[in-house]
Parts: C-alpha cells; structure tokens; sequence
C-alpha cells in the first residue's frame, strides 16, 4: 500500500478550504495534513515540512505568496506548492514558476481536476489547469 500523499491547504475563505478537505478525505490516495488562512501562520508552524503538496492561494494576507513559495523552497525543500487562484493570469503563471511553485490551477475548476494537478505534482510532474494552460499559451515570453 503506498503512503497518501500529504495535503495542507492555504486559503483565506474557509469553505474553499473545507470543500478541499472534504473531498480529499473520500480518497484513500490523499491525506489532509491541515489548514491555515494566513501564510504567515504557514512560515511560522513548520506543517509545511510535513505536507507532499501544498495547495497556496495566490491572493493571501501576510506574506507575499510568491515569497513565501521562494521561502518554502529553502525551509520545506520536499514540499510541492501549487497555486490555487481564482486569478488566472499569464504573469502570475510566470511569477509563481520563477518562484520555484510547480502548478498553477484554478478556482473555477471542478475539485477533481484539483486531486488530478494534486497527483500530478506528487509525482514529480508539473500542473496547470485548463484556464492556467489556455491563458499560458496566450502569454508573449
């Protein structure tokens, strides 16, 4: 049996988070390793050491997210950060690649292609979702 990978959720609106959370606990292949809705609170609890893949709003209070995605990368080097925005634009995409994060997915798509990026990234791959790869493609790099 192989061990669930571990998801820790970063997210200001408690019922986004919570609807991860849900769905998360109906797979035997996910675990939830928490919730903080301050990125702050995420530097300063150390879960992120324990986390597979954390799934980081891009619009947070406390820290910049892009610099807490550099930051993770030094702290919590085995933790993947996936953006998870309901702003999908091609120089946040950029930004959040640059920072060292491993996806970009939207809030607008359904909780499962959110597990699918999720299982993606857990296996070393990286992740956009149909809005971050539409908008992606349409950026002029």
């Amino acid at each position: 049996m192989q061990t669930p990978v571990r998801v820790l959720c970063v997210d200001d609106n408690e019922l986004v988070a919570d609807s991860v959370r849900r769905r998360l606990q109906m797979e035997p292949a996910y675990s939830w390793a928490g919730w903080f809705r301050h990125t702050d609170e995420l530097l300063a609890d150390g879960a992120a050491r324990a986390a597979d893949v954390i799934l980081l709003d891009i619009d947070m209070p406390g820290q910049d997210t892009f610099g807490v995605v550099r930051r993770l990368g030094e702290t919590a080097p085995d933790a993947r950060v996936v953006m998870f925005s309901g702003y999908v634009r091609s120089d946040y995409i950029d930004r959040a690649i640059e920072a060292g994060a491993w996806g970009y997915i939207s809030k607008n798509d359904g909780i499962d292609e959110v597990l699918d990026a999720v299982r993606q990234v857990a296996l070393g791959e990286f992740a956009l979702s149909r809005d971050a790869f539409t908008e992606q493609g349409r950026s002029v790099r």
